[in-house]
């Protein structure tokens, strides 16, 4: 007979608010912007959250609060929140990202802005935060 093992990950529940940016990149014609989130998560392979998109904006106000729970791996990941500018024809335009480390967020609730880096080289700050 075969078997095989399977580890049981321990099940994790936090909240995450997008309250907005400032600053961020004009990427339309017009010098705004249409703004939004999309987030992804070390450790969380299907999460799927996304702001709405704030319409003509270098400014932008979301606060929108996801909840995220689920079998969690591991505490040195990081949540990256992807922001694009959303165009009607073609791909979106990326905004750039912010990182915050899961090990930030071991220390408890806290309110802060983050700089804006490029996505693919985070040692590279974008504009806005």
């Amino acid at each position: 007979a075969g078997g095989s093992v399977v580890k049981q990950l321990p099940e994790v529940s936090f909240q995450v608010r997008i309250a907005g940016a400032r600053g961020l990149h004009g990427a339309d014609k017009s010098g705004l912007s249409d703004p939004f989130v999309k987030i992804s998560i070390d450790g969380f392979p299907k999460i799927d959250y996304k702001t709405n998109t704030i319409k003509a904006t270098l400014n932008p106000v979301w606060n929108e609060e996801f909840t995220i729970t689920g079998a969690f791996n591991g505490t040195t990941g990081k949540i990256c929140f992807s922001l694009f500018d959303w165009d009607m024809i073609g791909k979106n335009d990326s905004l750039g990202c912010v990182i915050v480390s899961m090990v930030d967020l071991q220390s408890g609730p806290f309110s802060r802005w983050f700089p804006v880096v490029k996505c693919d080289n985070p040692s590279v700050k974008f504009k806005g935060e």
